[in-house]
């Protein structure tokens, strides 16, 4: 079986629906995620303005050898780095097919096609494990301890599973102190630690069956939680594991122990999307701008680091506004959250706040963060603004931002 794929799919004909609908029931894909959609390349080139694109795209599209390449430049132009694309054309002319392989198409099919065909070259692209897409890496990271850095990854990563529609996977690194089984009232088969400690033993068959399922969607790994002296973690067992459980979901959370170590500077470089959690005061300013010299300046362009203030207003002799960390840091938190004891109480129960008080101002704007760092927007929803704006818009209006 093909693992856990999420293809979006574009025709213009009835007879390219159909074999896409055929393909799309293939039991090879039988954990994929497919969407079909019409417009073609074109349409195509609009919807990749406002969302990420996933790890494979298949586009049909009527016009001649010059309007396909130019439509392809650009799809190429709003794509994410590694996309395959594969093409379902009218021109059946070999010197077509050459030239879209030299464009880095990865496959040309002349029309009509047929839902096996689609099939072979989804197989030959992603049946070797050394090729399969990898999950999209979201790690939390608080600044200080007990600033609700692991609350937040909770919160977030089932939101992810809710709003998306896709399967989320949520890692919970924190060997000693790790509370994720406990906030989702879970007892893990095998924890991480074990696994870490092993790391020989860990392969995609093992992770897949100790993975303990919350809903349909969300999936954890959670830590031992216990006070032992376990082995020195090595960075190349975490490479590992986070390798082979990014085969596993198209969405992974890790909450990272408040720890410095070679294996969480490792894991805070490679995440693909970053979230800092501090407390609107000085000493999590300064831990911060730490983090942001060190760290942030090693993560790249293209692995977004945010900031986010938690626990506003709960020691207000002390706090700090938003606007003093912007202009000392030079980077605007995306969110700031009131301190509320909401959510210890739901918590109690093993919820999730979404869960308990869907309507609350919090929920939504964790919704909103969620949607932020996974790059998604909500599932089954039409043509929407990106989510960096809609996350602004939404918290100017909540008044959690100014």
């Amino acid at each position: 079986m093909i693992y856990r794929l999420t293809i979006d799919c574009f025709h213009l004909t009835a007879e390219a629906e159909q074999a896409l609908q055929q393909f799309r029931q293939d039991r090879l894909l039988g954990k994929s995620r497919i969407a079909l959609r019409p417009g073609g390349l074109a349409a195509a080139v609009e919807h990749y303005r406002d969302n990420a694109s996933p790890p494979l795209v298949i586009v049909e599209d009527d016009g001649d050898e010059a309007t396909v390449l130019e439509r392809l430049g650009h799809l190429a132009e709003v794509c994410v780095s590694g996309t395959r694309v594969l093409v379902i054309g009218h021109v059946n002319d070999i010197g077509v097919y050459r030239s879209l392989l030299s464009r880095g198409v990865s496959d040309y099919f002349v029309a009509p096609v047929t839902a096996a065909q689609l099939m072979g070259a989804v197989e030959a692209l992603f049946s070797d494990r050394a090729s399969a897409p990898r999950g999209r890496m979201v790690a939390f990271f608080g600044a200080r301890g007990g600033v609700g850095s692991s609350t937040l990854a909770h919160n977030v990563a089932w939101v992810m599973a809710e709003t998306t529609g896709e399967e989320v996977i949520l890692l919970d690194l924190d060997l000693a102190f790790g509370t994720a089984g406990l906030a989702f009232n879970l007892e893990a088969r095998q924890t991480v630690g074990e696994l870490l400690g092993e790391p020989d033993r860990i392969d995609v068959q093992l992770l897949d069956r100790i993975l303990v399922k919350y809903d349909e969607r969300l999936k954890l790994l959670p830590s031992p939680s216990e006070l032992r002296s376990w082995p020195p973690i090595e960075v190349e067992a975490v490479d590992k594991l986070f390798d082979l459980i990014r085969q596993l979901a198209p969405l992974v959370v890790v909450d990272l122990p408040h720890l410095w170590a070679p294996w969480v500077v490792h894991a805070l470089e490679q995440a693909d999307e970053l979230v800092i959690v501090a407390q609107p005061d000085l000493p999590n300013l300064r831990d911060v701008k730490a983090l942001l010299d060190g760290v942030g300046q090693r993560r790249g362009e293209h692995a977004p680091t945010h900031l986010v203030l938690n626990k506003q207003d709960a020691y207000k002799k002390t706090q700090l506004s938003a606007k003093d960390f912007e202009e000392t840091l030079k980077v605007r938190p995306v969110i700031s959250l009131p301190f509320d004891p909401i959510f210890g109480e739901v918590s109690n129960n093993g919820q999730m706040l979404g869960e308990a008080v869907k309507n609350h101002k919090l929920a939504e704007a964790i919704r909103q963060l969620a949607l932020l760092v996974c790059r998604r927007t909500p599932a089954a929803a039409g043509r929407r603004v990106p989510a960096g704006e809609m996350l602004t818009a939404w918290l100017k209006k909540a008044k959690l931002v100014k």
